[in-house]
């Protein structure tokens, strides 16, 4: 990877020292780990969990040594990961900061060698996300960013879609959907181009850099967003989940529940709104 194309961050210059510190360790962070996670992709010996989820190796070193990496200079933050230890109870987040790692991002793709994966790690302040960094594998690219900073990709700033990419609304969802939604989507699937990359994360990268409308997923987990919510917003997009936000985020666990969520430019809320019955606001 030439790391001259992603080595650098948004103007962080009216950040305050605290969250400006992070980011700068966040992104070298990541940036640490592209290398380990390049030379194993398609070949990391993986697992099935209870869960019916798939886990490696991989999943599991860069997860340790991110935290690692990130615990030296901030001991006190708290730590989530989508490969944490399962506790009896959630765990309760009592530090300003956080950080959400989703160490493999499309894991099933990574394992077999499908490009649609990445490393995704968000900085909540509060709980709420602040900062995000994606690393692409497929575009070998950093995609960091926040809605007080904008967003880049590599060292270019991004801007989310205004108008319609295509000629006809495109946008990432994933499958299965409720059976509600699916049945008041059934006359705007047959027109509409939906992608299903295998990952939120690269659908949240595809998003922020105007290549896709928008995302409309019922199944992400807040590890799937920490990081592409505030990277969309930093871009312009316009994020909302459709039920109970988990953000603030305020306990965890690997166990919690999905958060639907849409986000993408004004016309893609409007006509997926439209289609589903609800409001857009």
């Amino acid at each position: 990877m030439d790391r001259s194309v992603t080595n650098q961050t948004p103007d962080l210059s009216h950040a305050e020292s605290a969250l400006k510190e992070r980011i700068l360790a966040g992104h070298i962070a990541v940036l640490n780990q592209v290398d380990y996670f390049r030379n194993n992709f398609g070949i990391t010996p993986s697992r099935w969990k209870e869960d019916g989820t798939r886990v490696t190796e991989v999943d599991e070193t860069i997860s340790r040594e991110v935290f690692a990496e990130l615990s030296i200079h901030f001991p006190n933050d708290d730590y989530c990961s989508e490969e944490s230890t399962v506790t009896p109870e959630p765990i309760q987040l009592n530090s300003e900061f956080a950080w959400v790692l989703d160490p493999v991002d499309g894991t099933n793709n990574y394992a077999v060698g499908v490009p649609e994966c990445g490393i995704s790690l968000g900085l909540l302040r509060h709980g709420q996300p602040v900062y995000g960094f994606i690393y692409d594998y497929g575009r070998d690219n950093l995609l960091q960013g926040g809605q007080a900073f904008g967003s880049i990709e590599g060292n270019c700033p991004v801007q989310s879609a205004t108008e319609l990419v295509n000629e006809k609304l495109t946008f990432c969802m994933h499958f299965p959907i409720p059976s509600k939604e699916l049945d008041s989507l059934r006359d705007a699937l047959q027109e509409w181009r939906i992608r299903c990359p295998g990952s939120a994360a690269m659908g949240l990268s595809n998003v922020a850099t105007g290549r896709l409308d928008g995302c409309l997923e019922y199944r992400p987990k807040p590890w799937d967003c920490a990081a592409g919510y505030p990277i969309c917003e930093g871009a312009g997009a316009s994020f909302h989940f459709l039920y109970e936000p988990p953000f603030p985020l305020k306990q965890f666990s690997p166990l919690m529940n999905s958060c639907p969520f849409r986000v993408g430019s004004e016309i893609f809320h409007r006509k997926v709104c439209n289609a589903l019955g609800i409001g857009t606001l």
